[in-house]
């Protein structure tokens, strides 16, 4: 497994998974060039793997931020309640764990397959 192509789409996966979760559509313009690019490399898919790897991590770490400043801002003061609570996160948090399940699992098959050629 080549490490660069791997390092390399796990960032271009995080970022555009998390920044597909604050802009919106407009983010897909980076993601479609990374799923090109990692796409392209047919016999050696670890920049696929690290883009899967990291979308799910990125999109994962973005939920679990917005929930902890929501948990943050619920606090009580003299006569002051202020109190957030969120929705519930759990299929999204189950999509960035499949794309990370799914990342995982490529990695490892990248690996295994680079050492069956190697030895």
């Amino acid at each position: 497994m080549r490490l660069t192509n791997w390092l390399l789409g796990i960032v271009l996966g995080a970022f555009a998974g998390g920044s597909a979760l604050v802009v919106g559509a407009f983010a897909f313009l980076l993601a479609v060039p990374a799923l090109v690019w990692a796409s392209r490399e047919v016999s050696r898919p670890a920049g696929l793997a690290g883009l899967l790897l990291g979308a799910g991590l990125g999109q994962a770490g973005l939920f679990a931020f917005a929930e902890a400043r929501c948990a943050g801002s619920n606090q009580a003061a003299a006569g002051v309640f202020e109190s957030c609570s969120s929705p519930d996160l759990i299929p999204y948090l189950a999509v960035a764990g499949v794309l990370v399940a799914l990342g995982i699992a490529m990695s490892i098959i990248v690996t295994l397959r680079r050492r069956q050629v190697a030895g």
